[in-house]
This record gives structure tokens, sequence and C-alpha cells, in this order.
């Protein structure tokens, strides 16, 4: 699902994050060969080659939260569901959120919803639901698990009435031509893999249908003390992550046919995300995650006392005119030319003595 958070009993192995065999800044990114990343697409891209900042895969890793392997110091730099990011805050853990991920588009969303063909289950008539299972990825208060109880919920499903199953996400399709499921949640690189085979599967409905064009978000986060040692190599990693972005969106076709090259899926089956432009992070993207855990999920104590802005911050990014996150991504509809700062801005998230003032 995300390259930080994957079903496996592979413990975490690799080097330090401190420095590459060339002297560059390397940091640890958890892989999972079926898992989409922005990092893995600037690896083909080339753009890691001549930077001073550099992946070291390691993993896969245990299915815990993305910011519990950084307070456990077993990754550096990882992606994961806003939601977790909540959890991590209140139980204290010392990370930060730096760069942006995906949005929604109709067309290119976040999650898709499948049945097998000839399905009773349509987007008109939800209710056929009740009384069958949904297969859903791993997590309680992640992304397949709230918006699907939350779409259901605004459509008068009864959800005390649906099992919801956890499975790992490469079983789903399995289970629901087996008969074992009645509706899966799928990310991409999957709904490509899916759409492709309309004799078998049917999409019901996608992500977009309840969030709309914010929702998605699982940003990049970066334990604070590798943005202590490194803030220029942050600053970096969040320009490559917002230029592979940009070229990501403009190239739908091809990045989707990377996605499956670094998945192994067919390339030509593959669907890849839409990326918030220019690396850019936003309140109302963020936001959005509180309501969802409330609606549908078990919010933690004190969860409700933070904000965005305790959390995330674009002080690394080198398209930003501030260390403010963006109030919101209808300010960010472009891609921008160039750089339009010199440095790492100041921010309260980090303590960095050599920031920009």
């Amino acid at each position: 699902m995300v390259a930080a958070v994957i079903a496996a009993p592979t413990v975490l192995a690799g080097c330090t994050g401190i420095g590459g065999d060339d002297g560059g800044v390397t940091f640890r990114f958890a892989n999972s060969p079926t898992a989409l990343s922005l990092v893995r697409i600037a690896d083909e891209l080339g753009y890691w080659k001549d930077a001073g900042v550099k992946p070291e895969y390691v993993g896969p890793a245990t299915s815990v939260p993305a910011v519990q392997l950084l307070d456990q110091n077993r990754v550096d730099i990882a992606t994961g569901m806003f939601s977790n990011d909540i959890d991590g805050k209140v139980k204290g853990f010392k990370f930060t959120a730096i760069a942006s991920s995906m949005l929604d588009l109709p067309d290119q969303p976040h999650m898709a919803y499948f049945t097998k063909a000839g399905s009773p289950i349509t987007k008109t008539n939800l209710k056929a639901i009740e009384g069958k299972t949904v297969g859903l990825g791993p997590g309680k208060n992640s992304c397949t698990d709230l918006v699907i109880k939350r779409y259901l919920k605004k459509n008068g499903v009864d959800l005390n009435k649906v099992k919801f199953l956890e499975l790992k996400p490469e079983l789903i399709a399995p289970a629901i031509e087996r008969g074992e499921v009645d509706l899966g949640v799928f990310h991409p690189p999957l709904v490509g893999v899916l759409l492709s085979k309309p004799d078998k599967f049917k999409q019901v409905f996608t992500s977009f249908d309840d969030w709309g064009p914010l929702g998605g978000q699982a940003p990049f986060v970066a334990s604070n003390t590798w943005l202590q040692k490194h803030p220029d190599a942050a600053r970096e990693f969040v320009g490559i992550i917002g230029k592979t972005a940009n070229w990501a969106n403009a190239h739908p076709k091809e990045s989707a046919e990377i996605a499956g090259k670094t998945t192994g899926y067919p390339v030509e089956q593959t669907t890849n995300w839409h990326y918030a432009p220019n690396a850019l992070l936003d309140k109302a993207s963020l936001a959005l995650w509180w309501d969802l855990v409330k609606d549908t999920g078990t919010p933690l104590p004190g969860s409700d006392k933070l904000k965005p802005e305790d959390i995330a911050t674009n002080a690394f990014n080198p398209y930003a005119t501030s260390a403010d996150l963006l109030d919101h991504q209808d300010e960010n509809t472009t891609v921008l030319p160039g750089f339009r700062n010199k440095g790492v801005f100041k921010t309260p998230l980090v303590d960095i003595a050599t920031a920009e003032k």
C-alpha cells in the first residue's frame, strides 16, 4: 500500500543513513517489491545518480506505521497515511512531515473498489453489501479502513451488517474470484490490473467519490534526528520528490509503465497515482484525516488538540516561499519553473541551527 507499511515478516536491515561511499548523504527507506514510490520512480529516472542525497533501500518492513519505524531508528525517511502521523505525534515520536504525496483525480484515484463481474453491488445499490464481506488492506485507521466505511455509512449502509476482512493487498482479488470477498479495496498499481480484466472484475466506485481531489495524502516523513544532521540533504530530497511528482503528473502513461516495472506487474496493465505538484504540503488535505478518524475510526486521546502545522512543514521544500503550509492545494495547481528559495527555512518542528532566517 505504501512504501513503509508492508505486511511482511522480514526484519529491516540496512546501512545507518549517515553517508554513502561517495561522500553523499544516504537515507534509509523501507522498500517493498510491490509498492509504488516516488523514491523508486526517481531512481528509474536517474535523479539520485548525481545528487548529494541517495536512498538506501532496507526491508521490507513489518506491518507497523511508518512513524514507528522512524522512532525505532530503523528508517530515516518513510511515507504513510497521515492518520498514523497524528497518532505518532500523540505518542511522542520525533518526526516531521516534509513533502506531500498523492492526491485524487477521477481517473487517477488513490483507491478504487471492485466486485466480481456481474455482482449486484453497484454505486447506486450499496445496501447490497449488507450481509457480505469487504476485503481491505491491513491497518486500523488506515485509508483502506476509514474511507470505505465512511462512504458506505454516507450511503445508508449499516456497518454492523458488513464483515470487514483484513488481507494482504495481493490476496484480495483472488478472494473476490473465489467468492470469499464481495467488495475489495485496491490501490495502484493493482487498480489498473483489475481494470484490464472486465470479464472478472467490476469497478464500483473510487475514493474520489468520498473525499474528492484532496484525499490520499501520505506525506513523506523524516526523523528529526536525520533532519537535524542533514538539513541540506533533506532539502535536496524534497526537491527531487517534487521534480519526480511533476514529471509523473505530466507523463501518466510513462509513470504507470515505471510503476509496473518497479512493482513487477505487467506494464500495460498498471496505473499510477496523481501527485501534489512541487511536493508542497497544505493544511486542507491533511486536516481531512481528523474528520475521517472521528467519523469511522478510533482517535487517540489528545489527537484533537493537534493541527497540521504541529506535524508538517514546507521548511525543507525548495519550491516554498516560507516554512508555512499552504492553506489548500488550490494554491498549488501548476508546476513551478524553478526553486523559489536558497536554503532551509526555520521551523519550530525541527531545531536546525543553520536554517535560513
